[in-house]
């Protein structure tokens, strides 16, 4: 996905998942136990207000500050202007610029495509709390199936978590589209390829909702083959 692509989705997507939090400011958030959209917005206000910081310190040391605490009061504001702070930072700054992250890639195109598709999903969890959902594009929420298994799915913020994968591969048919990905512990972590192959268990749907059950929400629209406590596990993995 290039870089104006997944700048203009970080912008509607960010756009949209303030807006509807404005609008239903005391939902609570079902794909996140226990959250009100004041906990979901509070969250991503922190992580964009740690990603500016990350860039805008411009170093490849980890950084050593805990992430922004959001205010008392007016947390969605905060959290709106984190936003747009950061959208400013990603139109002002080359995407192969070097910078630290916690991906295998160390550039700020990954942050920004980390968080186009980390806004993704808290905007569908918004959305779903409002019961309003708006159309994604395919192919981009293809390119956030890959960003999960290239990042989330083996990469950690946390230096010290060790990665553990089910018992048995799994097959990830999109069926809006091309796309197919064959996921396959192994002694040394995961081997990944794309492909149409036989898995232990296959899961097949729009890509929207196989990023979805990658992340762990529980989507409409998709046909499992294969054990269901395997597909259950493999829809645990999201941090």
């Amino acid at each position: 996905m290039d870089t104006d692509s997944l700048l203009e989705a970080f912008k509607i997507y960010g756009t949209r998942l303030f807006t509807v939090a404005n609008d239903h400011p005391n939902a609570e958030i079902h794909a996140c136990p226990g959250w009100n959209m004041d906990d979901l917005v509070s969250h991503v206000g922190s992580v964009y207000g740690a990603v500016e910081g990350v860039i805008s310190a411009d170093s490849m040391d980890r950084p050593s500050g805990p992430f922004p605490i959001p205010p008392d009061d007016g947390v969605t504001n905060w959290a709106r202007n984190n936003f747009q702070s950061l959208m400013g930072v990603f139109s002002d700054r080359e995407p192969e610029h070097p910078i630290w992250t916690w991906g295998e890639d160390q550039t700020i195109g990954w942050f920004l495509r980390r968080m186009t598709h980390e806004t993704l999903v808290h905007m569908w969890d918004a959305e779903t709390a409002a019961d309003e959902h708006i159309s994604v594009d395919g192919d981009l929420a293809a390119d956030g199936v890959n960003e999960f298994i290239d990042g989330p799915l083996q990469f950690s913020i946390n230096p010290n978590r060790e990665f553990s994968y089910p018992d048995g591969s799994i097959h990830l048919h999109r069926t809006d589209g091309e796309g197919e990905w064959l996921l396959q512990p192994t002694s040394n972590g995961l081997s990944v390829t794309y492909e149409h192959t036989k898995g232990d268990i296959a899961v097949r749907g729009p890509a929207m909702n196989l990023l979805l059950y990658l992340w762990g929400r529980h989507p409409q629209e998709l046909e499992t083959f294969g054990a269901e406590e395997l597909v259950v596990q493999w829809g645990q993995q999201a941090p």
